[in-house]
């Protein structure tokens, strides 16, 4: 079961794999661990994250994201295939690492609204927009997602033992699978 949530967790970190696939940096350990202590401290990934990663989610706002373009680029990041819909699979991902705690039910058929068998952006949207998932990431409740409560967010999925630093072991879990995409 725990080896069956850590796969889960690889596949399906919000967006991230979108980020880095796009991004297509050579990014190493050393490229995050700036005092080369061989940790991954909150700061050294926050600063990094804002610098390389964080303009791939388009927002041109420089204040940070606002909720709907929050959502299209966490939309984006579950279509694992491109399709412009998600999959039961990509679905279920989705609610088991995210959105468990904000949905009430994790059958497709819920959110499938027009029963088509795959859902679209906007019955994404319906079920996920009135939920605390935003709020829970906009720490300074300004209404907007910075690029540093995004970055902050991330790396605490990244944070396994919830240590505050990021290990090479779970860096490793993360670099084959974003790095390879």
């Amino acid at each position: 079961m725990k080896l069956k949530r850590i796969t889960i967790t690889l596949i399906s970190i919000l967006t991230f794999t979108f980020l880095m696939a796009q991004e297509k940096e050579n990014t190493t350990f050393s490229t995050w661990d700036k005092d080369a202590d061989g940790l991954i401290e909150k700061h050294e990934f926050v600063e990094t994250f804002v610098d390389k990663f964080y303009h791939v989610w388009g927002s041109d706002n420089s204040t940070g994201m606002l909720k709907e373009d929050f959502f299209k680029e966490s939309y984006a990041g579950l279509d694992s295939d491109n399709d412009n819909y998600l999959s039961d699979e990509e679905w279920i991902i989705g609610y088991n690492y995210f959105y468990q705690d904000y949905v009430f039910d994790s059958e497709t058929y819920v959110v499938d609204a027009n029963a088509d068998g795959k859902i679209d952006y906007n019955e994404y949207y319906s079920v996920v927009y009135d939920t605390k998932y935003f709020s829970d990431i906009d720490n300074d409740e300004d209404n907007y997602i910075s690029e540093y409560e995004l970055a902050e967010y991330v790396f605490n999925n990244w944070d396994l033992n919830n240590s505050g630093t990021l290990s090479t072991s779970e860096y490793s879990r993360f670099d084959w699978y974003y790095l390879d995409v």
